[in-house]
């Protein structure tokens, strides 16, 4: 269960999603139509620092053969101060000096900034042999001090994002918790308030954080989440307690364990109490009444049902295996497959969220109360409980300070896609000190690329290989776009030096001291990093959908999601459309041995379903053996986009799609089923599909405010081919304007007219009858939510036919296995709770099914409420042959 107040502050910056080609910077762009630097000096942003690059580069002359060599080329300015490498006396003169100015570069950020190159740069290029000449054709004039400048950025950013928190803020946001705890006993809302005061609690000041998580273990012990109350506690303890408030913690956790069944931590938080001097009567008096508790548990015993292995059927024959096809690698079937059969499960090697809702940093899941890191000055980076927090430790402890300064949006400023720089920058983190803890010699930076890109690159017992194995999108001539994630790499690679420890940890990793100075392993980093970021922009970047609250205040305001919450995991009545009404990405991932693996297909044999970091993938079909899997890497299959949105977004990616629903003659059948209209002129009544519609993707004009603004009413929106007469759509632009005062009963009859009329240009496929269903229902339910109406059965019934209606083509569309489905039959539940109005057998377990396709989180929810409100009415004995109303 998620806490609203921090929901409502995460950054928009990180809400954008992270694009498969960005456009060049916008700063780079313009200065090199203008053929000179924007600014210069200590006002450089990222963007002009990157544009001054990029103009002073010739595109035409950088000749590279891989990631390494490109970067090299990016930084004339050092590597014309390198000594030669290939001389053994100068090898060992320098690892003396870097060795003694080693000391120096401890400190983030304490570099002389007067434009010098920084000492630790000499002999960074090593053994690679750039010619003078390509050093000389590929530049127009010198580079700009690139690292110098992007460490005064550095410092900026710090300055900039140094009062993102209060201690004042957050002791106001506590006391409200506390007025509210006592005056409403709400012990959801008042959670909200305490989460607040964590966000806003500064980390130089623990107590003010340590006293918000006390109080939010208390509120959530009320509302039976004892394992977040318990991990409070230590929150608490862990930032500074006040001492003499020792003893309620203490009990508190004594408490937590007793009802989590650890009868040994129990008794272990008791023995403390009992040790602490001057316990009051009152503690001494419930400690021992716990201790009572607690030994009448441990003495019950529980019969337990169990299952015989007889009773179960399992296969353990692996159902895919790699298979080499066309020259590259791909997943294909070992054994015949039925429909819904369980393909693979894998869990992301990088995951990273999307910022389009709270996301546990390490796990996962999104539905939680929150625990954050103290130190970050954003409000993406939470987790769901303490161990999660510790797991993702070493991962963090290299972001923490990014976050801090809020790098990583930073780059979304320029680029529009921070998620992606950020995922490949945790694919490095995560897998090259695996990978260094191999090699076996003294590595120079020659020899260790060498082995990435060779012997170590086809080890199967380490998992950063298969990352690296993974294929990138190549490019025929060099663009400013990768020259642009070139030089983001090098920023990401001198924030690694300059403010992390990592470099450190990877001479760790090394069997033997290595001879890498601090600006080899800059560069060495980020070649692996352009390297991912090619990945990603490929097939690598798998876009994990899931439920999200309402972006539209107005149906849903986030800072009231308290509302939604009867108890944990249990959703009020007529709520459950508020909280899987809306679908977006969640969180980006890689899965470098299973989906980065399969071949592209329009035409899906998988079905994804996504729960946490864990990815499973079932059959779509019957799939005989040796079949190819395929998945669709577009944003759409064949059903829900036109073939050439498709090609466009999959030439971004570097796929030449030639799948079968793309090479036959009527490429957009399957797609045109669902955009079918029936001329409005008397005279014609010909079924047509309109042409190309101007500022409208894939025909849904009704998403674009092109076409749906009042002044639009009456132009030539849709042009029937046969007659050629403008469609008047009247139908829609009565229930465009009959939507915005729905809370009159005579503009809701108005909203039923327009859909009943709608059916007569609308064919039966139709996607637009399900946005009007779904619109229609969540206006209604809203108003009858709020209470400015109360819709009676007669009404309801009418909801429910019309969205009852609206299903099957969604399952035509989407598939009955698909979370779109899921999304608009949580409506038809709502009405189906509120009122007498039921469906049939067939339906509801057809409904019951597709929870399996969903994250196990919102399973959990989707169930407790079939349990609460659905099922008690199908068991009521007047439950018989229940005649639609016909609308």
């Amino acid at each position: 269960m998620a806490s609203s107040s921090s929901f409502a502050h995460v950054n928009n910056k990180c809400n954008q999603p992270a694009a498969a080609a960005p456009p060049p910077p916008a700063a780079a762009s313009a200065a090199h139509a203008h053929g000179h630097a924007p600014v210069s000096g200590s006002s450089l942003t990222l963007g002009d620092l990157i544009g001054l690059q990029l103009d002073r580069l010739n595109l035409n002359d950088l000749h590279y053969k891989d990631e390494l060599q490109l970067l090299l080329l990016l930084a004339p300015a050092q590597r014309q101060k390198l000594p030669p490498y290939d001389n053994k006396d100068k090898d060992k003169d320098r690892d003396q000096e870097e060795h003694e100015h080693r000391d120096k570069d401890e400190a983030p950020l304490s570099r002389p900034e007067n434009g010098e190159v920084d000492d630790d740069l000499i002999g960074a290029v090593g053994g690679l042999s750039i010619s003078p000449t390509i050093t000389a054709t590929a530049t127009r004039e010198p580079l700009v001090d690139f690292r110098t400048h992007v460490l005064k950025w550095f410092q900026r950013l710090r300055e900039q994002t140094a009062h993102f928190k209060s201690e004042e803020e957050s002791r106001r946001m506590r006391e409200a918790g506390n007025d509210l705890y006592r005056k409403e006993r709400h012990s959801l809302k008042a959670s909200d308030l305490f989460t607040e005061a964590i966000f806003l609690a500064p980390a130089r000041n623990s107590l003010a954080a340590a006293l918000a998580h006390a109080n939010r273990s208390l509120v959530l012990y009320d509302c039976g989440m004892y394992s977040e109350s318990y991990d409070d506690c230590l929150c608490a303890l862990d930032l500074g307690y006040p001492e003499e408030y020792l003893p309620l913690i203490k009990l508190r956790q004594a408490a937590c364990a007793l009802k989590l069944r650890n009868f040994a931590l129990c008794e272990e938080h008791l023995h403390e109490l009992l040790h602490i001097a001057e316990l009051n009567e009152v503690f001494e008096s419930r400690t021992h009444e716990l201790w009572h508790q607690c030994e009448v548990l441990k003495v019950e015993r529980f019969e337990m049902a169990v299952q015989t292995g007889d009773d179960l059927q399992t296969n353990d024959t692996k159902a895919f295996e790699i298979a080499w096809m066309d020259n590259r690698s791909s997943l294909q079937t070992t054994r015949a497959l039925s429909k819904n059969a369980l393909i693979f499960e894998s869990e992301a090697v990088a995951m990273v969220p999307s910022g389009n809702c709270r996301v546990c940093d390490n796990c996962g899941i999104s539905q939680f109360i929150p625990f954050p890191c103290i130190y970050c000055s954003n409000r993406l980076v939470v987790y769901c409980s303490r161990q999660c927090r510790f797991k993702h430790a070493p991962i963090h402890a290299l972001e923490c300070f990014g976050h801090q300064i809020e790098l990583f949006e930073s780059f979304g400023e320029v680029f529009g896609m921070p998620r992606l720089l950020q995922l490949a920058f945790r694919m490095l983190i995560s897998g090259l000190p695996e990978l260094l803890s191999h090699c076996r010699k003294k590595p120079t930076m020659n020899k260790l690329w060498g082995a990435i890109n060779g012997a170590l690159l086809e080890r199967q017992d380490i998992a950063y290989c298969s990352v690296l194995r993974m294929e990138q999108l190549h490019e025929e001539k060099t663009s400013r776009t990768l020259l642009a994630l070139a030089l983001a790499s090098h920023v990401l690679a001198i924030y690694l030096s300059k403010c992390t420890t990592f470099f450190d940890q990877l001479e760790h990793s090394l069997p033997t001291a290595s001879r890498l100075s601090n600006g080899e392993w800059e560069l060495l980093c980020a070649a692996l990093l352009l390297r991912h970021i090619g990945q990603l922009r490929h097939k690598s970047l798998i876009r994990c959908r899931s439920f999200v609250l309402p972006a539209d205040p107005h149906i849903f305001s986030p800072y009231q999601e308290f509302q939604l919450w009867a108890a944990p995991n249990r959703l009020q009545e007529g709520y459950l459309h508020l909280l899987a009404g809306e679908v977006a990405v969640v969180s980006y991932a890689v899965y470098s041995e299973t989906m980065s693996l399969c071949r592209h297909s329009c035409s899906s044999t998988i079905c994804s379903k996504f729960s946490g970091r864990k990815l499973t993938a079932l059959a779509l079909m019957d799939l005989p053996s040796g079949s190819s899997i395929y998945n669709c890497f577009a944003t759409g299959n064949d059903h829900q986009m036109l073939r050439e949105e498709r090609h466009i977004q999959l030439k971004n990616r570097g796929i030449d799609c030639k799948c079968t629903s793309c090479q036959i003659s009527q490429a957009d059948e399957q797609f045109h089923k669902f955009h079918r209209y029936r001329c409005d002129n008397s005279k014609c009544m010909e079924i047509f599909v309109p042409n190309a519609l101007h500022n409208a993707p894939n025909l849904r004009w009704w998403m674009s405010e092109d076409y749906t603004q009042p002044e639009h009413n009456g132009a030539e929106l849709i042009m029937c081919p046969h007659c050629g007469e403008a469609q008047k759509l009247e139908w829609f632009w009565a229930f465009q304007t009959a939507l915005i005062d729905c809370e009159l009963i005579e503009e809701r009859c108005k909203l039923y007219a327009a859909i009943e009329r709608s059916e007569n240009q609308l064919m039966e496929l139709h996607e637009c009858k399900v946005v009007l269903a779904r619109l229609l229902l969540e206006q209604c339910l809203m108003v009858h939510r709020e209470g400015a109406t109360v819709l009676d059965d007669w009404e309801f019934n009418k909801l429910g036919s019309i969205m009852r209606a609206a299903l099957p083509n969604v399952v035509s569309q989407y598939g009955s296995q698909s979370i779109e489905y899921v999304k608009h039959f949580a409506y038809f539940w709502d009405v189906m709770a509120l009122s007498t109005y039921k469906c049939n057998d067939r339906e509801l377990m057809q409904m019951l099914n597709a929870l399996e396709f969903i994250a196990d989180e919102y399973k959990d929810i989707f169930i407790n409420y079939y349990e609460d409100y659905i099922a008690p009415k199908f068991a009521e004995e007047s439950y018989g042959s229940i005649v639609d109303t016909q609308v």
